[in-house]
């Protein structure tokens, strides 16, 4: 190629060359790196309403009346009139022991008492005649004294065998062992045909009412002097008034709930605190009382009670804004430049899904409730509000 077209060539070179320059510059332009949007989350602000304090503490649920029947006296067992755990009624009649040999002792006691009432009618007549002939002088004197003697010797032998036949009467009575209490018998501990009663009283069985049921409680002596105070505050002086009352005649309430329950959903009432604190423990041992009418609540179970003390206005939050760390627990807060910070919370009870904050927020605060875990402290956030919070009721 000539000189000439060399020339004709170049411009367009050059223009291709410029173009080409041009599009990588603006594609880089469009591959150039664009810091993300603030994430968003969810913020509310702490509810605030009424809150019932409680003094809460734990327990055994106990029956009313616990019964052991046992044998009183010995022989063979000869009916079992009942079948394990039904409820039986005070006067029914549970065991019956062979009755035949306490029988024959009632029949013999019996005889005894008229042998002795006999001789006791001689007894009298000798003495009286004794005494007419004294008193005439046709008969000696000592011969009135040895028969009034005699009189009360005879008199006292009816009374001891009087009291021989009540006794027989007893045991043969023992011999039906009937319900003292009303409630639900366990299972008979001796079968029928057994011997029961010999050298010791041989425990046939239990009965258990538990309508009411009670649960005691030990409190602790901080929260006596707390509930002292607050009785005093509101001039609860009344010299009526019982220990655990809350005017008289009127009971303080409390609640129940069992091992694996959320809500105390059974309700009762204190009705007996006693006089002294122990000084081995420092508690004051409280009874609480449940009507129990339906047998919910079984002996022996474990159980939470807990007594309402006072209402005051308090923040709430959801309990999923509440982290915690090695510190304690904390809630991530969005300010008004909507910058994340942590804020450190003191927590109280829990009310449904909410937590009590008794320190560390205030009701202005947008909490993070949803989208924790978006949030850092210290980086922006697009924050939208919802209310009521999550988990509020």
């Amino acid at each position: 190629m000539n000189e000439a077209s060399n020339r004709t060539f170049a411009p367009w070179i050059t223009a291709l060359l410029l173009v080409a320059l041009g599009g990588c510059e603006r594609g880089e332009d469009r591959n150039a790196y664009a810091p993300p949007p603030p994430p968003e989350v969810i913020v509310a602000h702490p509810v605030e309403r009424e809150v019932v304090s409680y003094l809460t503490y734990t327990g055994v649920v106990e029956a009313a009346e616990t019964v052991e029947l046992r044998a009183r006296v010995q022989g063979f067992l000869e009916q079992v009139l009942f079948k394990p755990g039904q409820r039986v009624k005070k006067g029914d009649e549970l065991f019956l022991i062979d009755p035949r040999e306490y029988q024959n002792r009632v029949a013999a006691a019996a005889a005894e008492v008229q042998a002795q009432e006999a001789l006791l009618v001689g007894a009298e007549n000798d003495a009286r005649l004794a005494q007419e002939l004294a008193d005439k002088h046709a008969g000696p004197a000592i011969d009135a004294v040895i028969k009034k003697a005699k009189r009360d010797t005879v008199a006292a032998d009816v009374l001891s065998a009087k009291a021989r036949l009540e006794q027989a009467n007893l045991d043969l009575e023992y011999c039906r062992v009937v319900a003292p209490i009303d409630g639900r018998i366990t299972e008979n501990l001796v079968d029928e045909g057994n011997l029961v009663g010999r050298g010791e009283p041989t425990l046939l069985a239990t009965i258990v009412n538990a309508t009411p049921a009670y649960v005691h409680i030990d409190v602790s002596e901080n929260d006596v002097l707390e509930v002292r105070r607050m009785a005093l505050e509101k001039g609860l002086k009344d010299p009526d008034r019982e220990p655990g009352q809350i005017s008289p005649g009127v009971w303080m309430p409390c609640e129940l709930r069992l091992a694996d329950e959320t809500e105390f959903q059974v309700k009762g009432r204190v009705d007996h605190v006693e006089p002294q604190v122990s000084a081995e423990t420092g508690t004051l041992r409280v009874r609480t009382t449940f009507e129990n009418a339906d047998e919910y609540l079984v002996p022996g179970l474990f159980a939470t009670v807990r007594f309402p003390m006072s209402t005051q206005q308090k923040l709430l939050v959801p309990e999923e804004a509440l982290l915690r760390d090695q510190q304690g627990r904390f809630a991530l807060v969005v300010d008004a430049e909507n910058t994340v910070e942590s804020r450190r919370v003191r927590i109280g009870v829990q009310e449904g899904g909410l937590r009590v904050i008794e320190d560390g927020l205030s009701a202005g605060d947008r909490v993070v409730v949803l989208g924790v875990l978006k949030a850092r402290p210290g980086a922006k956030v697009n924050p939208k509000v919802h209310e009521p919070p999550p988990g509020g009721r």
